[in-house]
């Protein structure tokens, strides 16, 4: 099943018949809720931006406890952690400065093109694209800033695949780790760094090498590549490699899951060009996109068994797709258009950021209440994105 077969009824994939055992096995399952932000570039950095909008205006993000992120989720991540010690939440739980702080640094950002750039520096001796991605962060939305700077709480956890290994290097404020080479406590890593690893998509954007020569790697149970070259340097890539939904941190910890999912659909029927470059690409496309069905899969089973309520949206979700009958009034054919564009960081007009903002934020608001894991406080209102898209 592709993602917009699954999207068109999402419904139905919570009625699919799944077995009684909680598949992923958690060990420390916490009564808290936990966020997914997928990758997808630019635009699921404006997609997830709408959704926070929506999920703070229904008082959500204080009870966040972890939130996982993935490429162009970790942008959107990584300016909320930063700036989440100066929201200031009212007794709703609602943030009155997330616009400020979170919202509008990101679409102005949307309208900087960097991977152009990247590519190009890539050919200058002794600089790399990676670099030039970390530096293009630093300057429009970190600031030199280090993990350590983020927020303890919630958790922030950002998503890199390591391309020595095959396996997910994870980057928060308290650890760093591949569960292969080891794990390191209260890493001193840059921010921008961090998130470049997160969302460095291949050939052209990656790899990211984050020296670990300054950082005590010590040694886990089972990691069996703990010496060097893999404790001397992490070879990293896009997370979306190992999981774009950033769903393996989340669905082990908490018994509420959110996933925001604008990642680029694959779509299962389709003509592949007979040129052998083509075939490739499309294979590679495929394949990624069955290991995510499958995780989807396993995320809805648990949620069908009671063992997680979850709510999910997705960017090429028709929001009547949610049958909630109060839901913000936007047109089906906005879904399709929002899915087909491009997953680049390069620069999105207003025209686009609005329609991206607007399904983000009614899709998080159809897919929560739809589930009737929140009642709505206040009626949507996308008259507030326009402003957003007017004022950025």
């Amino acid at each position: 099943m592709s993602v917009i077969a699954a999207a068109a009824d999402i419904q139905s994939l919570f009625a699919a018949n799944a077995g009684t055992k909680d598949f992923v096995q958690a060990r420390k399952l916490e009564d808290t809720i936990g966020l997914c932000l997928s990758g997808g570039g630019y635009r699921a950095m404006i997609y997830h931006a709408g959704a926070l909008i929506r999920l703070n205006e229904l008082g959500f993000l204080p009870r966040l406890g972890e939130i996982a992120s993935v490429s162009g989720g970790s942008i959107t991540a990584g300016v909320l952690a930063l700036s989440w010690p100066r929201l200031t939440f009212d007794r709703a739980g609602k943030a009155s400065n997330l616009d400020a702080l979170v919202v509008q640094p990101l679409l102005s950002f949307a309208g900087i093109g960097i991977d152009v750039r990247a590519i190009l520096t890539g050919f200058i001796p002794g600089r790399t694209a990676a670099d030039s991605i970390v530096a293009a962060y630093d300057r429009h939305l970190f600031s030199g800033a280090g993990l350590q700077e983020i927020t303890d709480f919630p958790r922030f956890t950002f998503m890199a695949t390591n391309l020595q290994t095959g396996s997910n290097w994870r980057f928060a404020k308290a650890y760093a780790a591949d569960f292969r080479v080891g794990m390191i406590d209260h890493p001193t890593l840059s921010l921008a760094r961090v998130v470049a690893a997160s969302s460095a998509f291949p050939p052209f954007l990656s790899p990211v090498r984050i020296s670990l020569k300054d950082q005590i790697v010590r040694k886990t149970e089972g990691a069996d590549l703990h010496r060097n070259p893999f404790t001397d340097t992490a070879v990293l890539a896009d997370g979306g490699i190992y999981d774009n939904l950033g769903l393996e941190r989340v669905w082990k910890r908490c018994r509420t899951i959110f996933v925001s999912n604008a990642g680029r659909a694959i779509p299962e029927v389709g003509q592949p060009t007979g040129r052998w470059i083509g075939q490739m690409f499309r294979t590679l496309s495929l394949i990624q996109q069955q290991a995510e069905n499958s995780r989807r899969r396993i995320l809805f089973g648990m949620a069908n068994h009671g063992q997680r309520d979850v709510a999910y949206w997705s960017i090429d979700a028709p929001i009547s797709s949610y049958c909630l009958q109060d839901a913000a009034a936007i047109p089906d054919e906005a879904a399709a258009v929002a899915a087909s564009m491009r997953t680049r960081l390069n620069p999105f007009k207003a025209s686009e950021q609005l329609t991206l903002l607007e399904l983000g934020y009614a899709g998080a608001d159809a897919s929560i209440r739809s589930r009737g894991l929140a009642s709505a406080s206040s009626a949507p209102d996308l008259v507030c994105l326009r402003a957003l898209i007017a004022s950025s």
